[in-house]
């Protein structure tokens, strides 16, 4: 399933307080190529954002200890606009959904995870992410 995904040149932070879902996500990840990071909180996860540049996603768990995943999403897209977000909750709620969009999230995933749906989502984001920076790099002449 993994195998299709090479993410070799991606930095992906995982921000998850609960020690299995880590689990499940470095293992469906690792097979990806991507170099993960791993922040147990939100405030963590800020810091992180704050200094090292070269971090291409994050996967933020919203129900965290501390400054839980929406403070934490509103303020990395302050530090780093471009840098895309996906939610990820296990305890979806009505609202939810709305909540993390205002917050900065790109997109929204419901715990359990489905494994290709995570896969296929992170692509979509690197892809729309490759296109823009070819946009913004590219020179118009007549």
């Amino acid at each position: 399933m993994a195998q299709k995904y090479f993410w070799d040149d991606k930095v992906i932070l995982v921000v998850e307080d609960d020690t299995s879902s880590s689990l499940l996500l470095q293992a469906i990840l690792s097979r990806t190529g991507a170099r993960l990071l791993f922040a147990e909180d939100g405030e963590s996860a800020v810091t992180l954002i704050e200094n090292q540049s070269e971090i291409d996603m994050v996967l933020m768990d919203i129900r965290l200890k501390g400054l839980n995943g929406l403070e934490a999403t509103s303020r990395i897209k302050q530090i780093s606009p471009n840098t895309p977000i996906i939610a990820q909750t296990a305890c979806a709620i009505i609202g939810d959904m709305e909540s993390c969009y205002k917050a900065g999230c790109n997109a929204y995933l419901a715990k359990p995870i489905n494994t290709q749906t995570l896969l296929e989502t992170i692509d979509y984001y690197f892809k729309k992410s490759a296109v823009q920076d070819l946009l913004d790099t590219a020179v118009f002449t007549n």
